[in-house]
């Protein structure tokens, strides 16, 4: 007799119904296209609570069919949610969809100095009056310009004396020395308002 009472205890295949526990597969296979669907569309989330909603509806489904297939299910539903998800994650960083960021030497702030060659040291025309801001024409194009000490008229000729952040300092071509730094000698304005002796 025991091993009769062991035996009934033990779920025969009759116990487990056949067609709650197919339904439970195609509820938790449909659940898997939805969220590999909520990787490709976006869909604000509604794919991925459809998919939850099958998640739950195969592990009650696989409990009808049967005790031990439910407990199976509920093991099952975040293991393969894991790896779906840690799948998915990985897809987006390698596609098109993430812009991707990166630190490269055209990185940060560049100034139209930059772009069009300008340098301490380097001449231009003045194209405009520069009173004491202009824009003058080098080499390279054009940038505006801050005339250190005055002003200066439209053809003058200028050198950069430096650069700081966003303003270019010149001054005019006359004043530099042989040695590249300024000497005394002021702008065309000053020189203009100056008497001859």
């Amino acid at each position: 007799m025991p091993v009769e009472n062991a035996l009934a205890l033990v779920p025969s295949a009759d116990a487990v119904d056949l067609q709650n526990l197919l339904y439970a597969f195609a509820l938790l296979a449909l659940a898997v296209v939805l969220l590999v669907l909520e990787i490709f569309i976006v869909s604000f989330g509604l794919l991925l609570v459809a998919a939850v909603a099958c998640a739950g509806g195969a592990i009650y489904l696989a409990f009808a069919a049967s005790p031990m297939a439910g407990w199976f299910f509920v093991l099952l539903v975040p293991v393969l949610g894991f790896f779906l998800a840690r799948w998915g994650i990985k897809h987006i960083q390698h596609s098109g969809i993430v812009p991707h960021s990166e630190i490269s030497s055209e990185a940060g702030y560049h100034h139209v100095a930059d772009r069009i060659g300008v340098k301490t040291g380097s001449t231009g025309t003045l194209i405009t009056r520069a009173r004491p801001s202009g824009r003058a024409r080098f080499d390279g194009g054009e940038c505006d310009v801050q005339v250190r000490g005055g002003s200066l008229e439209r053809g003058d000729q200028v050198v950069v004396q430096r650069i700081e952040g966003p303003i270019v300092f010149v001054v005019p071509k006359e004043q530099r020395n042989d040695a590249g730094e300024t000497a005394g000698a002021a702008p065309s304005s000053e020189r203009n308002r100056e008497k001859p002796v």
